[in-house]
């Protein structure tokens, strides 16, 4: 009887785990406070990796500049120029993805910056892209929106904040004034390097890329996260074990949005995730 049993046991399919790495990518924009929504994002759908070819995917975070004429049309304008070159180059074996971002940032300046102006005021946006490719991660930044990567229980800002205080900065550490004089100076989040500017020069993207290690996130914000959000809650949400993964970039905009009920800016957040994911099989 045992031994029957035991037959028919080993006759059941049985199921055996493994796991195969994925890039995940998530997204969450609202519009705050403000009449219009003037953020743009997208993200290509998440992947799971095949060893066999280059596997892509690319995330983008754009902030339309409010104070000049429709900041969302140029901010949509760089994510749908993005978007089409991505589209050009996702399955193509071998491409030179910081050679991608510095064309792409230059035509997409040009085209805005040749919108009509409205008043005398012309039209602009910041971006942030990554493209993760397998472990690989690239990304680029123009303005004042940024890119973190969390690992473990550490975050990372890798961009910069391309606006006065920059420069500011770069002056206090040549010596041609002291670091008073540079934090009385007024406008010191005035941006110098946005898209539409015209003959765009300032722009972070790096050469050599970064390696993703199993869960690690990439995190891409516009500043109505981090103008309302400190770091630290921005890092303690990510790393929250009992906010699945699925919800993190709804968490955070969630959390900036209560926190500032009076006067919150568009709020847009997209998201890498590199990770194992459990493929069951069936096997006889």
């Amino acid at each position: 009887m045992l031994e029957q049993e035991a037959a028919a046991v080993a006759a059941q399919p049985q199921r055996v785990e493994r796991k195969v790495p994925e890039l995940a990518t998530l997204v969450r924009t609202a519009t705050g406070n403000r009449e219009y929504q003037q953020d743009a994002v997208y993200v290509t759908p998440g992947k799971v990796l095949a060893a066999n070819k280059k596997n892509r995917v690319m995330a983008i975070v754009c902030d339309g500049m409010g104070g000049m004429a429709d900041g969302g049309k140029a901010s949509q304008t760089a994510i749908e120029m993005m978007k089409q070159g991505f589209q050009k180059l996702e399955k193509v074996p071998k491409v030179d993805i910081p050679g991608f971002f510095r064309q792409g940032i230059v035509a997409i300046d040009r085209t805005i910056s040749s919108f009509p102006k409205e008043n005398g005021k012309g039209s602009g946006t910041t971006m942030v892209a990554c493209i993760a490719e397998d472990n690989k991660l690239y990304w680029a930044s123009v303005g004042d929106s940024r890119i973190y990567i969390i690992r473990g229980n550490q975050m990372q800002q890798v961009t910069r904040d391309h606006n006065y205080w920059l420069r500011l900065q770069e002056m206090v550490q040549a010596g041609q004034m002291t670091m008073e004089e540079a934090m009385a100076k007024r406008q010191k989040e005035a941006l110098i390097s946005f898209l539409g500017i015209g003959n765009v020069s300032l722009m972070d993207i790096n050469e050599t890329p970064f390696e993703m290690k199993y869960g690690d996130v990439i995190m891409l914000c516009s500043d109505g996260i981090t103008k309302t959000l400190p770091d630290s809650q921005i890092k303690r949400i990510i790393t929250d074990d009992t906010v699945r993964p699925e919800q993190k970039a709804e968490a955070l905009v969630e959390a900036a949005t209560h926190a500032n009920s009076h006067s919150q800016d568009n709020t847009s957040v997209a998201m890498i995730m590199y990770r194992e994911k459990d493929m069951k099989e069936i096997r006889r």
